[in-house]
């Protein structure tokens, strides 16, 4: 009973050696056989890879270039608009001055100069009366008829300073309302360039993502383009290595199977001599 259970078991140990060795026998022809194929294919998926990337870096060249002609653009608003602004600040501070100037100084220099007129004129009164009592006496010569006494010419010239003073005033009003519109204006200026510098900030900060993506795909390239000259001496090393694993199974199956016909012989000699027993 024992020797016939050996011998079922050398049996399958038999049948299921020679199927191992048949299928590393056949993993050992499809390794070579598609090598040259995979070798093909994954140098052509690597191709495909480094024409991306380029692709990739192109994209991101337009993209920087792109990116720093918007930056120029917003650095060049941006002095104009700082310029604009202390030209607006300096404007402003001159329009200041004129409304003062044309204002409360002229005015003020004008209310002097009426006041000083009409002091002349009541002096000019007594001037006139003087000089005409004087012409009035014959040994003395003077003729003095003038068609406009002084006194009346001074009043004239007085009265002529009025309407300045209300034009100096419109003038100074106006220049006020310039440099309130000045400062306004000057102000939103102020928050444009404040808006500026950060769109300027935004795009350091993008313009640095660029740089680090850049990199990364540079780094990628030169990945693939060693990737690309080394695979067939990959795929060469791993074939002769799933070769050796191959054959190194073999010979184990081999050895395997020679122990099961050596089994098979001893179970088939047990049996002769039973027979002969028998």
């Amino acid at each position: 009973m024992r020797t016939t259970g050996n011998k079922v078991f050398a049996v399958v140990l038999v049948i299921v050696t020679v199927l191992g060795l048949l299928l590393s026998l056949f993993f050992l022809f499809q390794v070579w056989r598609y090598q040259k194929t995979v070798t093909q294919k994954l140098q052509s998926g690597a191709i495909q890879t480094a024409a991306m990337l380029k692709t990739t870096e192109e994209g991101l060249n337009v993209i920087e270039l792109a990116l720093q002609n918007v930056y120029s653009s917003t650095i060049f608003i941006d002095d104009s608009a700082k310029t604009l602004a202390q030209t607006l600040e300096s404007s402003s501070q001159f329009i200041g001055s004129a409304s003062d100037f044309m204002g409360d100084s002229l005015i003020s220099t004008i209310t002097n100069t009426q006041s000083a007129i009409d002091s002349a004129q009541a002096s000019a009164v007594v001037i006139d009366n003087i000089l005409t009592t004087l012409s009035k006496v014959p040994l003395i010569g003077i003729d003095y008829n003038p068609s406009q006494p002084l006194n009346v010419a001074l009043g004239e010239v007085s009265a002529s300073l009025d309407p300045l003073q209300g034009s100096l005033k419109s003038f100074q009003t106006d220049l006020e309302a310039t440099q309130g519109n000045m400062e306004e204006f000057r102000g939103q200026i102020l928050t444009l360039d404040q808006k500026i510098n950060a769109i300027n900030k935004n795009l350091e900060t993008t313009q640095a993502v660029i740089d680090k993506y850049q990199q990364q795909i540079k780094s990628l390239q030169s990945w693939t383009d060693t990737a690309k000259e080394s695979l067939p001496r990959w795929v060469n090393s791993i074939s002769w290595l799933l070769t050796l694993v191959i054959l190194w199974l073999i010979l184990i199956q081999a050895g395997i199977l020679l122990l099961a016909i050596n089994m098979l012989s001893e179970n088939r000699g047990d049996i002769d001599v039973i027979r002969r027993v028998d």
